[in-house]
C-alpha cells in the first residue's frame, strides 16, 4: 500500500474511533495524516468514500491473515480455533479499526449497505468453507454452513465489542475459550 494512503487510513480510524464519521472533518483527517486536505481528496473522492475504502481495506487485511493462518491446519475443528483467535488478535491489535467497523457497520449500515455486504461475503465465504469441511468431515453437526458461520462471526465480534468497550481491551485468551467452547459444544450439559 502507498505509505501516504495508509498514513490517511491511519489518522482516519484514529479520529473516526473517537468522534464517529460524521463527527470528523476531512480537514481532521489530513492533519492527524500530516498531509494537505488536496492530497486526501487526490486519494478519496469524498469521506463516504474514504469511510468505504477504510472498511474494504480492513476486511481485507484480516481475511487475508485467517487465510494465511489457517493454511496447513487439516481439522475444521482447529482451523475454527484458529479463526477464533485470529480474529480476537486483530481486534486487539487494531481495536481503533474495530470500534469504528462497529460503529459504523451497525450505524451506517445503508449507507454503506452494498460495501459491506460485498466485503461481508469474502469474509464469511472463508468461515463458511471451514464449517462445510467439517459438516462433511462429520465433524460438526451443523445444518446450514451460513448461518454457523455468520453466529461465529457475531460471537467474536460483539464479545470483543463488549471487552473493549466495557473492560478496556480484549482478553484474547478468556473469550477465545469461551468462544470456542460455546460454538463447538453448546451451552447445554
Amino acid at each position: 500500500m502507498n505509505p501516504k494512503r495508509e498514513k490517511i487510513f491511519n489518522a482516519a480510524v484514529k479520529k473516526f474511533s473517537e468522534k464517529g464519521t460524521t463527527g470528523t472533518t476531512m480537514k481532521e483527517i489530513s492533519q492527524e495524516a500530516g498531509v494537505g486536505k488536496g492530497t486526501l481528496y487526490r486519494y478519496f473522492e469524498d469521506k463516504e468514500d474514504l469511510v468505504s475504502s477504510l472498511m474494504s481495506y480492513g476486511f481485507e487485511r484480516l481475511t487475508e491473515v485467517i487465510k494465511r493462518e489457517i493454511e496447513g491446519i487439516e481439522s475444521a475443528t482447529d482451523k475454527i480455533k484458529k479463526v477464533v483467535e485470529v480474529q480476537l488478535e486483530f481486534y486487539k491489535k487494531h481495536c481503533d479499526f474495530c470500534r469504528f467497523l462497529t460503529r459504523e457497520f451497525w450505524g451506517y449500515k445503508n449507507k454503506f449497505e452494498e460495501n459491506i455486504k460485498e466485503i461481508r461475503s469474502d469474509y464469511t465465504v472463508v468461515i463458511e468453507g471451514i464449517i462445510e469441511e467439517g459438516i462433511e468431515e462429520n465433524e460438526f453437526k451443523a445444518k446450514d454452513p451460513e448461518v454457523a458461520a455468520v453466529s461465529l462471526i457475531g460471537m467474536v465480534n460483539l464479545t470483543a465489542l463488549h471487552w473493549f468497550m466495557f473492560k478496556g481491551e480484549v482478553a484474547v485468551d478468556k473469550i477465545r475459550e469461551e468462544v470456542i467452547d460455546i460454538f463447538l459444544s453448546g451451552m447445554l450439559n
